[in-house]
């Protein structure tokens, strides 16, 4: 009802003040004061539903008080067309906190209205329940919060008549109380006197939550900042010109009125700039090579931060595995050259005082004999003559003695037919001299510039065979050298007659040998030789064309002694018996193969010498031809001293040219050039001088360059003997071309695969080995002219030898004849041009090794892809393995594995940690190695401490050291078993012993690895059939797995633990539902591999207490044996699992905790899973 006019009046003995609803508009206040009180008349005209409300008159001055201070009076102003008083605004927020109840302020302009709630986002209706939802006239709705802080928009609403009434619209605003984290920065703040303090102090909290900042000293007003989820609000403390007296702790709190936090600063104010620098309590270093990291610490205190440089013997760092830190200087993996003269220089930014420390760092390096990687170690030495024996080792400290020890052939018999001193004992000091050959004193001589001792043994007259060790060693290590030393009573070709034979003479050609040491003498016609090895009078036969019969009529004649000849008789010679003639001879200890050649010269120098006489930075060459058979080798000297290559001097042609640039007065001197083959020596002399003058900072300069080149060259210093081959890995698949000629016949094309250095810019270590390593680089244009790819780069280590810059090499021309396939790891370029180290650029895989990365998603794997659930986040399958993804990297590798195969490659190392992953989930075999020959040397996995992978050995490799493609095939299988078990070693929990290879052979297997699926589980046991033909080739692998990958896109692949293998106990061939089979690879079809046993022996390493938790798993164990032979494997495994049981036998006696067989269910496809063993 509306109401034209309102007067209300208040009386009091003091001055009053009215209070009235914000809204209202439409009243006046008059004073109405008389009889000594006050008076205060509140008059209403033309009242509307504004101004319905509270009105309240206090005392000013006074805390109002109801009844007491202050009197009010609500009013209501009736109007059925607007039963709800308006806002002030379109839209008014109602904010609430968690816990208590909140007051939607929808106010009735009429008493006793059946009003409702609604909520919007979600839309819902709350009607009054009396108890916790409650509608009053004055106030509003009042509710719990819980039913409405998701709500977005709220509103009242009531019906009078057939008419719907709505009040304003509210916003719900939750509002929070929580601080999250309170940071104040910086922390520690260091100044002068002077400058500007600035503390920043911010405080993370939940949405609308009010902060009061405090400071001691004041605050100032905060700043805020929204985000995703909080609220982060900051306040800044500014202080100019501070002074020492502003030093001290400042805290900053913040309150919400609900909980309150603190942080703190401390301020350090210097009157003026400084630098104090401790001295080092040791000022030497010492640490041990290829250790992780070594840290030599700094302590200074310095304002403001000086600026820290470092160096290395007065020159800047720029290795990149040296960090300069502002507190240390940190060396990571330790080389011999880290060694040296360390200095910090520390320099104030404003006074630019300088202090300097400097430390000494010296790098312990284990002992190195040289010659075992520059000699071969088994040698062979003419009865009765006198030989010396030298080992030189380079290490620091420098070792102080070498020691020789010796055995006799007839102390270990063994070691002379396998060339193996490993199972050796009985070694003695050379001082015995007992039974042996005669030596002189040894003589040692060490080279503190070159950090190396020689030991020289002289034998003075060759009896008898032996084994002669010599060892090194100081405080961090030792090594040493085994020398199989035999002794032969001859091995030569003759002719006659001797001088050149006329036409019709009886020619007769003998080739006399040891035959305690040579046997199957025989002679053959030689159809192709290079010049180069026509002079040489012995040589490896395969270095040799021959014609493919040996001729037929030679004699074999015993000689007194141990000797033995074969004489090819040649009667009435004619101009077609002419050519060049091979005599064949079979070491009985190695196998190998040695071809004699006749025509024996002494060698001769053919040019005459002349002394010289050249200006200074001219250049000049000095020729030394010779001529000789066996083909005689040149050195050069200077008076008296050997000439090495170095910066400007060079030498070609083998030797038989010597060029030098830029001459220097250091130049000038006698020259002399001796050639020598086993017939003797010839020598030639020349004198040069020079004349002209030259600057003492050029001789300087050269004579630097000189010591340094001289100094690399003589650490590394190659000679002509054979490549070790210790370290290969791939080999190419030839039983027609030893590896050494193959190398040489291929070609590199530089105009094809040349790339500039300076368009090659090297990064981090990806990697490194014995001899070589391989970093990561960009390169400029190796793709495409405008384009910078990411690659790796393969290279030697500093101070390689000739032997691995030639294997380097030969991998190079390797890469280039196998070709491009995306499954291997592919050739992009090469840096073999003079002026910088040998390089050779492959692709570059961001993901690393297989095994790794198998291993890191082991938490994000599931076996298929759900695309049953709405829209599918690929992101989230980019980040995790599927089936499909294991199957697809098997089929890979298998294609990759398919290539090399028909490029005629044997990879011999073929793991998961081999395997390299790219972009787009593709992955490529690498781990080529400085791939060389391995008939070379048949005994090379024997030699040193080198370590093999076992595990991924067929059992032929093991025990026959026979690599093929099939043996390749097994490695693959290994290979599945490691990619189904997500990165898992081997062979888990099992010992690699000699028990481990016996029982290998014997037919037991892996057990299959925990996501593997019955048919992957059957190809991995098909790969590791005992007889290399029965195993499945390359191609079947990769029609094979093409189809599971085909059909592991539509159907969930079963564990074989799901069904089949829990019931191997008793010997029962189960069915389980799987693919349809005419997407299998069938190798049952094949008749060889389809009689087999329904059972497969396992390795167990399942401990008793996870059977009894995981019956599913259980299987049947293997026969044990506690047998031990002669046979003692020199290498160990790299799994670092403990075995649980000593044997198997355990896991028998608890047959009794196995399932009972499950009933026969129908196969839905019709697929029969068989396990296969040899017959024991």
């Amino acid at each position: 009802t509306l109401v034209a006019k309102i007067t209300m009046e208040n009386y009091s003995r003091q001055n009053l003040r009215w209070t009235t609803p914000a809204i209202s508009t439409r009243y006046s206040i008059s004073d109405c004061s008389g009889s000594g009180l006050f008076c205060k008349r509140l008059t209403i005209t033309n009242s509307t539903v504004n101004e319905t409300g509270q009105y309240q008159c206090f005392y000013i001055g006074l805390k109002a008080e109801d009844g007491k201070t202050s009197a009010a009076v609500y009013v209501f102003v009736q109007d059925y067309k607007v039963p709800f008083v308006p806002s002030e605004k379109e839209y008014e927020v109602v904010f609430i906190r968690e816990g208590e109840r909140v007051v939607i302020p929808c106010r009735g302009s009429v008493e006793n209205l059946n009003v409702t709630l609604n909520i919007k986002y979600p839309v819902k209706e709350f009607h009054p329940d009396g108890k916790d939802s409650v509608w009053d006239a004055r106030t509003g709705f009042t509710v719990p919060t819980h039913l409405i802080s998701y709500a977005g928009v709220v509103s009242c609403q009531t019906r009078i008549g057939n008419e719907t009434f709505k009040s304003p619209l509210y916003i719900v605003a939750v509002v929070g109380y929580k601080i999250h984290d309170l940071t104040l920065t910086p922390n520690n703040v260091r100044l002068s006197v002077g400058e500007q303090l600035m503390l920043r102090c911010t405080a993370f909290t939940e949405l609308n939550v009010g902060i009061e900042f405090n400071w001691t000293p004041p605050h100032t007003i905060p700043h805020k900042k929204k985000l995703w989820n909080s609220l982060e609000l900051s306040n800044t403390l500014i202080v100019d010109n501070v002074t020492v007296a502003h030093g001290g702790e400042f805290i900053c709190s913040a309150s919400s009125g609900q909980m309150e936090k603190s942080a703190s600063a401390f301020l350090t104010v210097y009157e003026k700039p400084f630098i104090d620098m401790e001295e080092p309590w040791t000022k030497v270093w010492e640490v041990n090579v290829g250790e992780p990291s070594t840290y030599i610490p700094v302590k200074y205190s310095a304002y403001p931060e000086p600026i820290i440089k470092w160096f290395k013997n007065d020159l800047p760092l720029n290795d990149y595995r040296i960090k300069q830190k502002s507190d240390a200087l940190v060396i990571r993996e330790v080389k011999e050259t880290d060694a040296g003269i360390y200095t910090v220089i520390l320099t104030n930014k404003i006074t630019k005082e300088e202090q300097r420390r400097s430390f000494q760092l010296l790098v312990n390096v284990p002992p190195c004999i040289i010659e075992k990687e520059m000699a071969a170690d088994t040698d062979v030495y003419l009865y009765g003559s006198s030989t010396t024996l030298s080992c030189t080792a380079r290490g620091f400290p420098i070792p102080t003695h070498i020691q020789w020890e010796w055995m006799s052939k007839e102390d270990c018999p063994e070691a002379f037919m396998q060339v193996n001193s490993s199972e050796c004992t009985n070694w003695r000091d050379v001082s015995n001299r007992t039974g042996h050959n005669h030596v002189q004193p040894i003589r040692t001589d060490t080279d503190q510039a070159q950090k190396k001792i020689t030991s020289s043994l002289k034998i003075q007259k060759a009896e008898a065979h032996a084994l002669y060790r010599c060892t090194a060693a100081n405080k961090v290590g030792k090594d040493s050298r085994v020398i199989f030393f035999h002794v032969t009573r001859g091995l030569e070709v003759t002719m006659s007659p001797s001088n050149r034979p006329l036409e019709e003479d009886h020619v007769i050609l003998r080739c006399k040998a040891d035959s305690l040491i040579y046997g199957n003498l025989t002679w053959f016609r030689v159809t192709n030789v290079s010049k180069s090895e026509q002079g040489t009078l012995a040589q490896p036969c395969r270095s040799l064309t021959l014609q493919p019969t040996p001729l037929s009529h030679a004699v074999l004649t015993p000689q007194p002694v141990t000797n033995v000849t074969l004489e090819l008789s040649l009667r009435n010679a004619s101009h077609q018996d002419e050519g060049l003639y091979a005599c064949q001879v079979v070491n009985i200890i190695t196998g190998e193969k040695t071809c004699l050649l006749h025509n024996l010269e002494a060698p001769r120098i053919l040019n005459n010498f002349t002394d010289q006489k050249v200006r200074v930075s001219s250049t000049v060459t000095l020729h030394c031809m010779a001529a000789g058979t066996p083909n005689p080798t040149v050195a050069w000297t200077k008076n008296n001293h050997t000439v090495v290559e170095s910066s400007g001097v060079t030498l070609n042609q083998q030797n038989r040219s010597l060029t030098i640039q830029r001459v220097t007065k250091e130049d000038s001197g006698l020259y002399t050039c001796t050639v020598c083959n086993s017939l003797g020596c010839d020598t030639a002399q020349a004198s040069l001088s020079t004349e002209g003058q030259t600057s003492s900072s050029l001789i300087y300069m050269l004579h630097l360059c000189l010591s340094l080149k001289f100094a690399t060259a003589s650490l590394f210093q190659p000679n002509g003997v054979d490549l070790k081959t210790g370290y290969l890995s791939m080999i190419l698949d030839s039983e027609d071309m030893p590896m050494d000629e193959q190398c040489e016949r291929l070609t590199y094309d530089a105009s094809k695969w040349e790339f500039p250095r300076d368009r090659l810019k090297l990064g981090e270590p990806l990697g490194r080995g014995a001899f070589g390593q391989v970093v990561e680089a960009a390169a400029f244009g190796i793709e495409k002219a405008t384009t910078c790819t990411t690659v790796a780069v393969k290279m030697l280590k500093e101070g390689a030898t000739a032997s691995e810059y030639r294997a380097l090499m030969s991998e190079l021309k390797i890469l280039i004849h196998i070709g491009h396939h995306l499954n291997v790891v592919n050739l992009l370029g090469a840096c073999t041009k003079p002026g910088g180290p040998l390089m050779v650029i492959v692709e570059y895989c961001k993901h690393g090794n297989l095994s790794s990365y198998l291993k890191s998603k082991r938490g994000e794997y599931s076996p298929y892809k759900d695309v049953t659930e709405g829209d599918l986040d690929s992101h989230y399958y980019d980040d995790h393995l599927t089936m499909e993804d294991l199957i697809s990297y098997s089929f890979q590798v298998a294609k990759g594995m398919e290539f090399l195969s028909s490029r005629k490659c044997i990879h011999r190392d073929l793991a998961a940690r081999n395997i390299l992953l790219s972009e787009n989930n593709v992955v490529k075999i690498c781990d080529f190695g400085l791939a060389r020959d391995v008939y070379k040397d048949p005994d090379y996995v024997r030699k040193g401490d080198a370590r093999l992978p076992l595990k991924w050995m067929a059992p032929e490799t093991i025990f026959d050291r026979v690599y093929t493609t099939q043996s390749d095939v097994w490695s693959f299988g290994v290979l599945l078993w490691e990619i189904f078990s997500l990165g898992a070693s081997p062979y888990p929990g099992v010992c690699i012993d000699e028990s481990f290879c016996r029982r290998l052979k014997e037919g037991t297997r892996m057990r299959p690895p925990e996501y593997a699926t019955t048919e992957i589980y059957q190809t991995m046991l098909d790969c590791w059939l005992d007889r290399p033909t029965d195993r499945p080739t390359f191609t079947e692998l990769v029609e094979h797995l093409g189809n599971l990958l085909q059909a592991s896109a539509h159907v969930m692949l079963l564990p074989p633990s799901a069904c089949c293998f829990s019931h191997f106990v008793n010997a029962r061939a189960l069915s389980c539902d799987f693919i349809d089979t005419s997407s299998l690879y069938r190798l049952s079809q094949q008749n060889e591999r389809c009689s087999r046993p329904l059972s497969v022996k396992t390795f167990e390493d399942i401990p008793v207490a996870q059977l009894l938790r995981c019956k599913s798993k259980e299987s049947l164990g293997s026969e044990s044996s506690n047998q031990t032979s002669g046979y003692q494997s020199g290498y160990h495994s790299d799994d670092t699992d403990t075995p649980i049981y000593a044997n198997e036998e355990i896991i028998m006696k608890h047959k009794m905790l196995k399932k009972p067989p499950l009933p026969k269910t129908p196969d839905k496809f019709n697929t029969e899973i068989r396990y296969s063993t040899p017959p024991v």
